[in-house]
């Protein structure tokens, strides 16, 4: 405990040092920013009542017109420990042990120019990867990142983080995505499985990628990753939000991870939003087979933005694990700064 208040200490004052620093520089172009995300979330089986939280601080830091510090970190917690719900795939995306306080972005970012840019530090896949407009609205986590990747590798994916390289190409109609990570996610300060670890002969490296191409008011998407401990292991996925009328957009998943040792081979999802000034509905069901157990996972969402900071979220989950059906009700509340 005392290793990670000095720590967080030393992040503070650094983050102060670089603040005034980056005021210093040119006081009329390079402004801070520092965001507040608090997500709370109370969920049912109609039976039980579960309280969960989520708390997700962030700020960038402008050292030069194309260098910036950034730094971001959650916290978790919930008042009742067991789940309302021993689903496969996670009923909700804030779902997680207890965690005080743990580093999700610390790191250096160079906006070489208008299209490229390039960050190196601590860093996790949910900053770049399956967090489109589409994806999420939803609170399923397999909407989050496919279980294909996320029962298949121990990569760094909410809660984790890891040391990476991250590189970015941006225009209009395409966007192109590179990473590598350490092969193992953490979030501890200290110990052996802490977040600045960086082992690739144990833990091996986790390469990922991904392409872009927006249409209109459509997107596609199609990436492929590559894990190579204990042996090399290859997964691709795709996933397009296709504009059908004003407001209406279709949604449409597949991931898969080759080889023959996989928790999960395959994920199929399949669902559709509709907007309608600051409402958007959503439904969306998927499919997939977990260590031989099969599941179908079915989300029917509401999310209301009531004013600038807040949206609140009513959620309803059906559930069929292994020929078990269960409904889950979760009323979520988003507050932003």
């Amino acid at each position: 405990m005392n290793k990670l208040k000095v720590i967080i200490s030393l992040l503070l004052l650094t983050m102060n040092c670089l603040c005034m620093k980056a005021v210093e520089t040119d006081s009329t172009l390079l402004h801070p920013s520092f965001g507040v995300e608090y997500t709370g979330e109370i969920q049912t089986d109609f039976k039980r009542v579960r309280q969960a939280n989520l708390l997700h601080l962030s700020a960038e830091i402008p050292l030069s017109r194309a260098l910036s510090f950034e730094v971001g970190s959650l916290s978790i917690h919930s008042f009742n420990k067991e789940l309302v719900a021993d689903d496969l795939q996670g009923y909700s995306n804030i779902n997680a042990d207890d965690l005080p306080f743990a580093l999700t972005v610390a790191g250096f970012n160079w906006q070489i120019n208008d299209h490229h840019s390039l960050f190196a530090g601590i860093r996790r896949t949910d900053e770049d990867y399956f967090c489109s407009d589409g994806v999420a609205l939803f609170t399923n986590s397999s909407c989050g990142i496919f279980p294909t990747l996320s029962f298949n590798f121990p990569i760094a994916t909410f809660p984790e983080a890891a040391w990476a390289i991250h590189y970015k190409y941006d225009t209009e109609p395409l966007c192109l995505q590179a990473s590598l990570y350490n092969g193992a996610g953490n979030h501890r300060f200290s110990g052996r499985n802490n977040v600045f670890r960086f082992c690739p002969q144990s833990d091996g490296i986790f390469a990922i990628g991904q392409a872009e191409y927006r249409y209109r008011d459509s997107h596609y998407y199609l990436g492929a990753s590559l894990h190579t401990e204990p042996d090399v292991r290859p997964s691709v996925w795709s996933y397009a939000e296709q504009a059908l009328a004003p407001h209406l957009t279709l949604l449409a998943a597949y991931g898969h991870t080759f080889g023959r040792d996989n928790v999960c081979n395959n994920f199929y999802g399949l669902g559709a939003k509709y907007g309608i000034k600051n409402t958007e509905f959503g439904l969306f069901t998927d499919y997939t087979n977990i260590d031989d157990i099969h599941e179908w996972a079915t989300e029917l969402i509401c999310s209301h933005q009531f004013t600038n900071y807040l949206a609140v979220t009513p959620v309803l989950h059906i559930l069929h694990t292994d020929g078990d059906t269960k409904c889950i009700g979760m009323l979520r509340f988003d507050i932003t700064f």
